[in-house]
């Protein structure tokens, strides 16, 4: 550890901001999802090794990409299997985009528009109204396209 990992104050469950290196891929604080002010930093000999360990972990809720070269990072945030990739930065929430995990990290999203489909049962109706057509009158046209025949309206 290199720094933080202690308790802040009396009450609660407050931790300091806390920085672990020196870590191994099968260590627990690496496979597990760990919420709280916690970042891990692991050294890895290229740029295919870090996202074969990034993605080799049965959660993926969030991750951040930090790089100069932007269009290497666009091109590791697409391999990295997870829900939320940030470039640059970390934890910029807004509520037009979708946040939620992949694998284990849970299910759908929250926020933006996709956040309401969860909520949301689409029923399909198809109806046949052709013992319903009006004969006592006579039916105005419609046309139904360019160079088409007009059909009666069954209204």
């Amino acid at each position: 550890m290199h720094t933080g990992g202690a308790a802040v104050g009396d009450r609660g469950y407050f931790y300091a901001p806390t920085v672990v290196f020196g870590l191994h891929q099968n260590d627990a604080v690496i496979q597990q999802e760990t919420f709280g002010p916690v970042i891990t930093v692991q050294r890895f000999t290229d740029e295919d090794e870090a996202l074969r360990w990034a993605n080799d972990i049965e959660y993926g809720l969030a991750s951040s990409v930090f790089n100069r070269d932007h269009a290497r990072a666009m091109r590791t945030s697409r391999r990295i299997d997870f829900g939320c990739v940030w470039i640059n930065t970390h934890m910029p929430i807004v509520a037009e985009m979708p946040h939620g995990g992949f694998k284990h990290s849970g299910y759908g999203k929250d926020l933006s528009m996709y956040g309401l489909q969860d909520y949301t049962r689409i029923k399909h109706f198809m109806s046949n109204f052709e013992d319903q057509l009006r004969v006592d009158r006579p039916q105005p046209l419609i046309p139904v396209g360019p160079g088409a025949q007009a059909v009666p309206s069954l209204w």
